[in-house]
Formats: structure tokens, C-alpha cells, sequence
């Protein structure tokens, strides 16, 4: 593995989180306990300039497998990224956002402390000094996040392992997110039944190998997403279904894939946890999309993006697949 399979070695990370069990329960008992973040929900996470008062909002739920006794607060960082410097590069550095205590959070339904991040348009944009008129569809504003525990550790993206932050794994805890500027599109585009083609193989072939059809839906506004798998023949885990759901934004002409979106590619079943070749988004966007016309379009993508290979050897290799409307 290339980079960080370094930390919250304690965390089981293949159970999915219910009222019963949870995802952070301890493995070893003499093991170092983590914590985590959970991604339970998104309501928003576009910058739509056809409706700017819709504001950024997801919801969190903290675990650490010790009851919550180690909570402390969440630091918040927002930077920005520049991708139409045409009429200048107006790219941010990471500044201090705001600071969320063990108030902002309430008992959810799972007995764990849960809280709902709400950032407004104009909030992003005074955090760091950016005006309405500097910021263009496929620019994106990024919020990272720090765990603090009350015995001095703290968490985020930069120290946690791809099980952990793998979009569509069980925790989904990534410690930051992409805040894409969209013009908004219809709801109904981009949805229904796709069949597709790889147009550029991944490192062992195509990423994505089955079913022949995909069904894309609707996960929230210039959101869609759909599942893949590889099947009993097709996966070296022993027969075992491995599925993955692959989710991405509609930005103008591009289609952006969300990072760390946990693969259907399982190298082997003797690795711990959940670990899988992890996928994000190419920096060569093809950008092939109609954003009003949804018959065919591209999805171009990196696998092992940022080095997370799930033990599986491969360099980080560049994809891409044609979905059509069928």
C-alpha cells in the first residue's frame, strides 16, 4: 500500500452501523481506540448558482467505541479551488471556518451523539474573501474537518486509512468534502437506465464489469449515483458478492466523480476489513456531458486515487466508461 493504512487499527470497519452493532466497536482490547465522523446523510453539497439561498448541509454522527466518552469538538477548514482561471486564479488556502462542541450534537437513532451541518452560499464565499462574480461551474470549495478527542488525539483526512474514509463503505467518514459550483438541472435528466462502455481500461481491465445495465438515480440536487459489482466468477474473494455504489455531480459540461468512492474491486479475501481499491475523480474531465441532453455521456476517473490500492499492488491508473441512455 502506498500511503496510510497507519491508524484506527481497531476499528471494525466491515460491520454496518445499527442499533446492535456498531462500526467502531473494539477489535483487540488492548488496542488503541479511534473515532470517527460517520457520513449518515447529504442534503446538499453543490454551490448552485441558479439557486444560491440552498444551503450546504449534511449530518454526521461521531463513534469511538468507548460510549462517546472521548468527544471534544470539530474543527472546520474551508479552501477554495480554482478550476476556470480565465479570469484569474482566485484559489484559497485552507482558513479556520468554525468550531462545533459536544452541544452541537443530540442522541441520534442509533444512541450515538449525531449533528447537522448547515453552511450558507454567502458564508463560503466571506470565509474567504471571495466575491459572487469570481467563482464559475466546475470551481469547488472544500471542507476538511479535525476530530478532537479529550485526551489530546485528533483525526481528519490526512491520518485516516481508506477503509475508514471510502465513500459507501460502512463508516464513510472522509473528513472532508467537495462543495462543487453547479448551474442547476433538471431532476429527471441523467437518471434511468444506462448501459455502458469502457472506453479507457483500468490497471486489470475495466473498473467496472457488472451488470450489462446500470440504473443511475437521482441522490440529490445535480447528484446521481448507481451501484456496481463483480460477481461470483469475477472476484478472487471466494465467491462472495462485492458490491459498490459509484456516485458523481453534474457540473455544465462535466461530470465529476466524488473522491474516495470505494470500488467493487476486492484483491483478496485475507486482507481485514473493508478494503477496497478506492476511486476519485481525474484531473483530465473529459467533458463530454450535455447538461441538457443526457443520452451519452463520460465518466473519467483514477484508480487507487491518492495511493489507496486496497493492498492490491496497482499504481494509480486513470479510467473512464461511456454510459447510454437506454
Amino acid at each position: 500500500m502506498i500511503k496510510k493504512y497507519l491508524i484506527l487499527l481497531c476499528l471494525v470497519v466491515y460491520i454496518s452501523c445499527n442499533d446492535d452493532e456498531k462500526a467502531v466497536d473494539i477489535v483487540f482490547s488492548d488496542a488503541q481506540v479511534g473515532a470517527v465522523l460517520r457520513t449518515q446523510s447529504i442534503d446538499n453539497l453543490t454551490f448552485d448558482t441558479s439557486q444560491p439561498e440552498l444551503p450546504i448541509q449534511f449530518t454526521l454522527e461521531y463513534q469511538d467505541g468507548q460510549e462517546t466518552a472521548l468527544l471534544s469538538d470539530v474543527d472546520f477548514f474551508i479552501s477554495f479551488i480554482d478550476n476556470t482561471p480565465d479570469n484569474g486564479d482566485n484559489s484559497s488556502t485552507s482558513e479556520f471556518f468554525r468550531n462545533i462542541t459536544t452541544t452541537d450534537f443530540t442522541t441520534g437513532v442509533n444512541g450515538l451523539p449525531v449533528t447537522t451541518v448547515t453552511i450558507t452560499t454567502q458564508e463560503l464565499l466571506e470565509a474567504l474573501n471571495v466575491e459572487g462574480s469570481q467563482i464559475s461551474c466546475t470551481d469547488q470549495f472544500v471542507i476538511d474537518l479535525t476530530l478532537n478527542l479529550t485526551d489530546g488525539r485528533s483525526f481528519s483526512n490526512a491520518n485516516t486509512n481508506g477503509p475508514i474514509i471510502g465513500f459507501g463503505s460502512a463508516l464513510n467518514s472522509p473528513f472532508t468534502y467537495d462543495v462543487i459550483v453547479v448551474d442547476g438541472i433538471d431532476d429527471d435528466l441523467f437518471t434511468g437506465t444506462y448501459s455502458y462502455t469502457s472506453i479507457e481500461d483500468g490497471f486489470n481491465g475495466p473498473t467496472i464489469i457488472s451488470p450489462d445495465l446500470l440504473e443511475l438515480t437521482r441522490t440529490r440536487p445535480n447528484a446521481r449515483s448507481f451501484e456496481i459489482f463483480r460477481d461470483a466468477q469475477q472476484t478472487t474473494t471466494g465467491g462472495v458478492l462485492v458490491r459498490s455504489e459509484v456516485e458523481f455531480t453534474i457540473a455544465c459540461d462535466q461530470i465529476i466523480l466524488t473522491r474516495y468512492v470505494r470500488s467493487s474491486i476486492v484483491c483478496g479475501a485475507g486482507v481485514e476489513g473493508d478494503v477496497h481499491v478506492l476511486l476519485g475523480p481525474a484531473t483530465n474531465l473529459s467533458g463530454t456531458a450535455d447538461p441538457n441532453d443526457d443520452t451519452v455521456f463520460d465518466i473519467r476517473f483514477i484508480e487507487a486515487f491518492e495511493g489507496f490500492d486496497g493492498f492490491c499492488g496497482w499504481p494509480t491508473t486513470s479510467s473512464a466508461v461511456r454510459l447510454s441512455k437506454q
